[in-house]
């Protein structure tokens, strides 16, 4: 994967370590794989843990200037503490002054000594911070995006290989375009389709619709169809059944925001005259669904596609702001954009 990966394998490791990105599922991994080569078992002397945006920096910054105790180093590890994502918030030139906590946070890791490690992972950051470039600096900053079908694909064909089962390339993109790229959700419904082919080499489509649950995706197709014919209560009548069906509300607009996301790509590039093929090829999608988008999106003008992107990603901050919780924020964007 790049340096996170190299650190692992060559078992050299950084005074500081950054894990961003939208894929929540790498970034848990790595934080994981780094803690289980960095910690020994149930050493709670040299390991600490933070999460959220009430973590206190001064905290940090007097255990990181703490040397480890009979160990090889001291460990700190904190997740989602929005320190990085504030926009200018601490940059360099936005005239903050050099006492803040950030800053003083970011000067504590460009003197870190080898023995204390620090392990930082957010969803969305600032590349301008002073605290981004303090682990530029001295350690490893590392983006983990939503990955590619391709990738994904390949990602799966490993992940059978490993239980010595094949799943060939057709198969594992059928299983990706019906699950959705939530990695996740895939280890869920890959470990499901092993245990249902313990009898077998091999994992097909078949397996993949009787086990899997690829009826999520395409309920949030019939959504979206429902939603740009202005069938409100159609719509609607789908999120319930989605939410009987335990999918939370947040997973459920992650799969509107991509769907809707295709759905413009391919539209803008219908609208400029680029074949089917080419525009599989530019979002890394199977022909066969781009050309069922092609059919969903005939109904719909390319602002009407923009505006309902828009109109997720304003909900989808709702949510986590805290402004409204996820279920009424989802089912208010349908209706909004259903009218």
């Amino acid at each position: 994967m790049g340096g996170v990966s190299n650190s692992l394998s060559t078992k050299e490791y950084k005074s500081a370590y950054l894990l961003y990105g939208s894929e929540s599922y790498l970034r848990v991994f790595y934080k994981n794989a780094l803690k289980r080569a960095l910690v020994n078992e149930g050493d709670n002397l040299n390991y600490s843990y933070f999460e959220g945006q009430q973590t206190d920096a001064n905290e940090v910054v007097s255990l990181l200037e703490t040397m480890p105790f009979m160990a090889d180093y001291r460990v700190v590890i904190v997740e989602n503490s929005g320190w990085f994502s504030k926009a200018g918030s601490d940059s360099e030139d936005e005239g903050k002054s050099s006492g803040s906590k950030s800053d003083a946070l970011a000067d504590t890791i460009k003197n870190l000594p080898e023995n204390t490690i620090v392990i930082f992972s957010e969803e969305k950051i600032d590349k301008r911070s002073k605290l981004f470039k303090a682990i530029q600096s001295k350690g490893i900053a590392e983006e983990f995006s939503e990955q590619t079908d391709d990738q994904l694909a390949k990602w799966l064909f490993n992940m059978a290989k490993a239980e010595g089962k094949n799943i060939d390339s057709k198969t594992a993109y059928y299983l990706v375009s019906e699950c959705g790229k939530d990695m996740t959700l895939l280890q869920n419904e890959m470990s499901k389709l092993l245990a249902w082919s313990l009898e077998k080499d091999s994992i097909t489509i078949e397996d993949v619709d009787t086990v899997c649950t690829h009826q999520i995706n395409n309920k949030i197709f019939d959504m979206i169809t429902a939603i740009a014919l202005h069938k409100q209560k159609e719509a609607l009548r789908l999120y319930y059944d989605l939410l009987t069906l335990r999918e939370s509300p947040f997973h459920i607009l992650s799969l509107l925001v991509r769907q809707y996301t295709q759905m413009y790509t391919v539209k803008d590039g219908l609208n400029k005259g680029v074949p089917a093929t080419q525009i599989a090829s530019y979002i890394s999608t199977p022909d066969w669904v781009v050309k069922k988008i092609i059919d969903q999106v005939r109904r719909m003008n390319i602002a009407d596609i923009k505006r309902n992107l828009e109109a997720c990603a304003k909900a989808d901050e709702d949510i986590k702001r805290g402004d409204l919780g996820d279920m009424m924020s989802v089912e208010l964007l349908i209706i909004s954009c259903s009218m």
